[in-house]
């Protein structure tokens, strides 16, 4: 297999990219935010009005504009920001649960 002027200078160890240059802890730590954020959200669906939290997915997960929400809806726009407003509230207070019980 011909090499490259590069890689025939460049020994194959030298060559792999070092784990210590990854940040396995930022990685860690965004992946570890990502699931309790799902696991936060899957609880509070199950306590909310559905219609409400179609609202919040749509505007805040989705990250579609509160306008286009309420009407492809057929909502006020009051109804997606008061439906943003409740259950962000209701996320920030499962967050910490599951931390406290996870911790």
């Amino acid at each position: 297999m011909p090499h490259s002027e590069d890689t025939a200078r460049t020994s194959t160890v030298d060559r792999i990219p070092d784990p210590a240059g990854l940040n396995l802890d930022a990685v860690w730590s965004d992946e570890w935010e990502k699931n309790l954020l799902e696991a936060a959200a899957e609880r509070v669906k199950r306590q909310v009005d559905p219609e409400q939290y179609q609202l919040f997915d749509f505007h805040v997960l989705k990250q579609w504009p509160a306008k286009k929400v309420a009407r492809k809806l057929g909502v006020s726009l009051g109804k997606v920001y008061f439906a943003k407003y409740k259950i962000s509230k209701l996320m920030k207070k499962e967050v910490k649960k599951l931390e406290r019980q996870l911790v």
